[in-house]
């Protein structure tokens, strides 16, 4: 079983961050770790985070994804120590935290982070950007593909049902321009419909 474990300052249900989790989560048997990084002391409104994290284990169990978590002071030791206790992990994702600088002078970064961890930190920005970049992508390829299987269907429709004509007028004329007009049709309907092909399998994500 994989694990991811998140680090977050302010938990709440139907977060980005939470939705995240649930994408790279489901299907994987993954267990979500939840590390709450107290920003005043484990002691100061437990009862608030206990429900909170409550609310989120039931979230993640609505989506068959097992979630455990600790609440940790932001104390460099602890939090370094707690986070090495989790180990191994899959991956760490990081939500809205800001380190102090008395956690950073002790030397608790992302860079350390991941020599404790010995696995993949991103942020939820990170995985914001990322998923907001495969969306423009994939728009990106469905108008390329509308675009060239809009000049597939021209070929198809306009072309092939006038190719006698043409080859009577132009083609098979024997002459310069013919054999120009030949080769730049074949040239032409081979990129269009090689191009048309080739998108198709990664738009739908059919490639193996």
């Amino acid at each position: 079983m994989k694990k991811i474990v998140v680090i977050d300052s302010n938990w709440v249900t139907g977060s980005p961050m939470l939705r995240y989790v649930i994408q790279a989560s489901k299907g994987n048997d993954t267990e979500v770790c939840g590390v709450f990084l107290s920003a005043g002391g484990a002691a100061n409104g437990a009862g608030n985070v206990k429900e909170t994290l409550n609310a989120v284990r039931e979230e993640l169990a609505s989506e068959g994804i097992g979630f455990t978590s600790v609440v940790v002071d932001p104390d460099a030791k602890d939090f370094l120590s707690k986070l090495e206790s989790l180990k191994p992990a899959s991956l760490v994702l990081t939500g809205s935290i800001r380190f102090s600088e008395k956690m950073k002078k002790n030397g608790v970064s992302f860079e350390s982070l991941k020599k404790v961890m010995n696995c993949p930190v991103t942020t939820a920005e990170a995985f914001s950007s990322m998923e907001k970049k495969a969306h423009r992508s994939k728009r990106s390829g469905l108008g390329k593909w509308l675009m060239y299987a809009a000049g597939s269907a021209i070929i198809y429709t306009v072309l092939f049902p006038n190719v006698k004509m043409l080859n009577e007028k132009l083609f098979m004329t024997g002459t310069v321009l013919g054999a120009l007009a030949t080769m730049a049709v074949v040239v032409l309907h081979a990129w269009i419909w090689g191009n048309t092909t080739h998108i198709l399998p990664k738009l739908f994500k059919l490639e193996k």
